[in-house]
């Protein structure tokens, strides 16, 4: 039926009867309900950010814990660069060195969450003191070594590894970390422009180094002493360098920025290698097992018969001296402490250890082949020591012999793991001895210890390498300038290089503040007491094979 406009509408159901408010009131329309286009909630920083590749792809292993803007890290790690580009290129290992490595260290150590834990506080410290190799000596490679050590403990530390595979891959996870984190970098660079703390942040920079650009080249003119420190501090920015440090500005700033990230966001390094699905039955490991105990038992009955029966027997079996015999052999040795480890970790991975017969059987076999193993490591580090008695010291080898060291204190750290078939603390435990090692050798100073006992080997077989001794560093500087060696002999040492005798005897660059170096600073001093050659060409015949000097004369 159609109703007219004229018309009232009719009432499809009686009810009640409207009041006369309700008739006296308007009736309002209701607005029309339109539905928008959805729209993506923008992301304000506290809540989760959107997906990213980087987090689809490592969401497992690698959840972004915290995803907030991180700007004090950021401007940190490029003031850390900056420190290093302007600063330490161009010098040698020293202070600048370790005030780059310590500041980098702290902005890390800050960033972890678990930063006043037990272990991060213990590795902390451990770290600064491997740190401080480049300052407190002069041999570069134990210091570049050292390190590179305390990026291990601090990657251990800021993920909380425990098993050696998890600290493999927490080391690992600090390059990745460059590429985990990029979505964060680019969240914090967008905070950052969006709150208009960017260009505060750059006018002020740059308002600050013109004024320390005029005023200090006003007053660097004005006073000569001034000028010699503002040269020591500002470096010279040429052309051919910018290059350079700008590299050392993105390499410095970017590894700080990465530990930065892996300490805020650690992965779960412990499951990437997850425990073994399947355990083998006892025969299944233990015939192996036994087949690698029989060749080490073989080999050291063969030692045990050469040590006694002694050099007719060596040359009759082996067609070799003795000397010769003991000298063979000892990278075999080490790399077969290396596998035995191998063998033992894998035994323990795959091995049965659900019944008291099981357990008894893998402490018994592995502790025989662990012990060994010991008798193994002794054998390889008398080799090296009767090698060194017979063909001189040298800085390679005694870490060598350090190395070996470290390998038989993880032998018996297995054996301690094997009472209670517990081995989650033994690759913290093998990198805190590594730490110890490296330290301890650093006290020993090994290039002065190296210098000493050559000196001594000297003063018994006549025998000295002049240009090897020459070749050490620093450090040995001060035991070679106090020893008995006669002085035109320690003169050629000090002074001259070897090859260079026909020219003039050799010069040394003296360090700035900023490269300043304990181990230098003493050689310094030592190397001024002993006078240079009155000329160059009585180095001559120290260079031209082993030193035979009459000590009587």
């Amino acid at each position: 039926m159609t109703t007219r406009p004229d018309q009232p509408a009719p009432n499809p159901a009686p009810g009640p009867a409207p009041s006369a408010t309700q008739l006296a009131a308007p009736q309002a329309m209701p607005p029309a309900q339109v539905t928008a286009p959805a729209q993506p909630a923008p992301w304000h920083g506290t809540s989760p950010p959107p997906p990213s590749i980087g987090g689809t792809l490592f969401a497992g292993l690698w959840p972004e814990r915290d995803s907030t803007p991180q700007l004090r890290s950021l401007l940190g790690s490029l003031a850390v660069g900056a420190l290093a580009a302007l600063l330490a290129f161009e010098r040698r290992l020293g202070v600048i060195a370790f005030v780059v490595l310590l500041l980098g260290g702290l902005l890390v150590w800050r960033a972890s969450a678990d930063r006043t834990s037990r272990l991060v506080l213990i590795s902390a410290a451990v770290a600064t003191a491997l740190g401080f190799a480049t300052f407190w000596r002069a041999v570069e490679w134990l210091a570049v070594v050292s390190v590179l050590l305390g990026g291990v403990v601090a990657a251990m530390a800021v993920t909380r590894a425990t098993k050696v595979s998890g600290i493999i891959a927490a080391v690992a996870s600090w390059p990745l970390s460059g590429i985990r984190g990029l979505p964060l970098l680019g969240r914090t660079i967008t905070a950052t422009s969006r709150k208009g703390a960017l260009w505060p942040v750059l006018r002020t920079a740059a308002i600050s180094l013109v004024a320390l650009v005029l005023f200090g080249g006003l007053f660097a003119s004005a006073d000569a002493i001034f000028g010699s420190w503002a040269n020591a501090i500002i470096p010279d920015l040429r052309w051919d360098t910018i290059i350079a440090r700008t590299f050392i500005l993105v390499m410095v700033g970017g590894v700080t920025l990465a530990g930065c990230y892996l300490a805020l966001n650690p992965p779960k390094v412990d499951q990437v290698v997850g425990p073994a699905k399947k355990r083998v039955r006892l025969w299944e490991w233990a015939v192996p097992v036994g087949f690698v105990i029989a060749m080490f038992a073989g080999f050291l009955l063969a030692q045990a018969n050469a040590t006694l029966r002694g050099h007719e027997y060596v040359r009759a079996q082996a067609g070799m001296s003795y000397a010769d015999y003991v000298h063979q052999g000892f990278a075999q040795l080490t790399f077969a402490t290396i596998l035995m480890l191998v063998v033992v970790a894998l035994t323990l991975r795959k091995a049965s250890t659900e019944s008291a017969t099981d357990r008894l059987w893998l402490r018994l076999l592995l502790g025989t082949l662990s012990v060994l193993t010991l008798a193994v490591v002794a054998s390889a580090l008398w080799r090296m020591h009767l090698y060194q008695q017979t063909y001189g010291f040298t800085s390679l080898r005694l870490f060598v012999d350090g190395f070996e060291l470290w390998l038989g204190v993880l032998v018996v750290l297995v054996l301690v793991a094997l009472v209670r078939l517990s081995t989650r603390w033994l690759g913290r435990a093998a990198v805190f001895a590594a730490a110890a090692m490296l330290l301890g050798l650093a006290a020993l100073n090994p290039d002065a210890w190296v210098a000493g006992h050559n000196i001594d080997r000297f003063a018994t077989s006549g025998r000295l390498d002049a240009a090897y001794l020459h070749s050490l560093s620093d450090d040995a500087v001060p035991t070679i300038a106090q020893s008995a060696l006669p002085t035109d002999l320690k003169s050629c040492i000090l002074h001259v290089a070897p090859y260079d005798y026909e020219t003039s005897p050799g010069t040394t660059r003296s360090d700035d503040w900023l490269e300043f170096n304990l181990g230098r600073a003493r050689a310094e001093r030592a190397r001024a007491s002993v006078p240079a050659p009155t000329s160059p060409d009585v180095c001559a015949p120290f260079y031209q094979g082993d030193v035979r000097w009459d000590r009587t004369r």
